[in-house]
């Protein structure tokens, strides 16, 4: 059955769209009882994927831990209807990557501000063990009372439950422009690459635009892995010791980086205490090789190293005895 406004879904009216990515859509619907909620539905294409629903299951189970104000909560999955789908509380807001579309970019002060409140948030959720893993403005919503809303925990991490796998390109899962460096290479992500994120997004709310932009998300991934952004003094007038704070907070090694939440808002009060990381190099500007410029030349290398690896495995086993 496809979803339509004023189309009904179990017990629910579906009212109106209000995103659609490549894992999930979501719905403002209203109950039968007339409190309006939010559906998230999987995307079809993805249902014969037996992740998708545990990780429905496991953004119900994050939802029925965590109790903080900045974290909407997960009600229910419901089974009874053509697929699965999880219910969620309705939060009135506008995402943050509205605002920025809306604004262009936040002044200092604004900015900092949503910064205090996602990381008071980041602080409890790493406290119980939760690492959203996936923070960017299209995630985070600004309330009318200008309080900061953290949604769509779809690939987050919760400790002691086991890893789900995406089937998305290979195996990452994230945002390439809000990925730290780590999760770019494969690792599962955690505290630190929270923070990372939330690092990027302060970069992005003041100056207009992430720290690394490209024509694709390789071309990103290879700066995240190789490159420094600009210092974000050049763009705007702050503090004294920003750009050190915003150097710890995006450092390619995670063992430089503020370790903890606490620690990074800490940073944001007294930015001239903090000082740049030991290996953060000079500014370069980071030359991309042609194949990550070029998607198609870059898949068409994958397959020829494919092919080339495939016939070496033939010949080594052809050889052996």
């Amino acid at each position: 059955m496809p979803l339509t406004k004023g189309a009904m879904v179990a017990d629910y009216r579906l009212l109106d769209l209000l995103g659609e990515g490549g894992m999930a859509s979501t719905w403002l619907a209203e109950a039968g009882d007339g409190r309006r909620v939010v559906l998230k539905f999987p995307d079809t294409t993805q249902l014969g994927d037996p992740a998708v629903f545990e990780r429905f299951r496991r953004e119900l189970a994050i939802g029925e831990r965590l109790d903080h104000p900045a974290i909407p909560k997960a009600l229910a999955i419901c089974e009874d209807w053509h697929h699965p789908f999880l219910v969620m509380d309705y939060v009135r807001g506008e995402l943050l990557s509205e605002v920025l579309r809306r604004r262009g970019r936040l002044p200092w002060p604004e900015a900092v501000g949503v910064l205090r409140e996602l990381l008071a948030a980041l602080a409890y959720l790493h406290a119980q063990g939760v690492y959203h893993r996936d923070l960017k403005p299209e995630n985070l919503m600004l309330t009318p009372e200008h309080h900061v809303k953290i949604i769509d925990f779809g690939i987050a991490l919760m400790g002691g439950r086991p890893r789900v796998t995406w089937r998305g390109f290979s195996g990452l899962a994230g945002t390439p422009q809000y990925m730290s460096p780590e999760q770019i290479r494969g690792e599962r992500g955690g505290a630190g690459s929270d923070l990372y994120a939330a690092g990027a997004i302060l970069y992005e709310l003041v100056r207009g635009q992430p720290p690394f932009v490209g024509d694709n998300p390789l071309a990103v991934m290879y700066q995240a892995l190789n490159d420094v952004p600009e210092p974000l003094s050049r763009f705007a007038q702050l503090p004294p010791g920003v750009d050190a704070v915003l150097a710890r907070a995006l450092c390619r090694d995670k063992t430089q980086r503020f370790a903890s939440a606490a620690e990074f808002a800490a940073a944001l009060e007294a930015p001239q205490t903090v000082t740049a990381p030991e290996d953060a190099p000079p500014r370069r500007r980071a030359k991309i090789p042609t194949l990550l410029r070029e998607p198609l030349l870059w898949l068409l290398a994958v397959a020829l190293l494919t092919a080339a690896g495939t016939l070496i495995a033939i010949a080594h086993f052809a050889h052996t005895p």
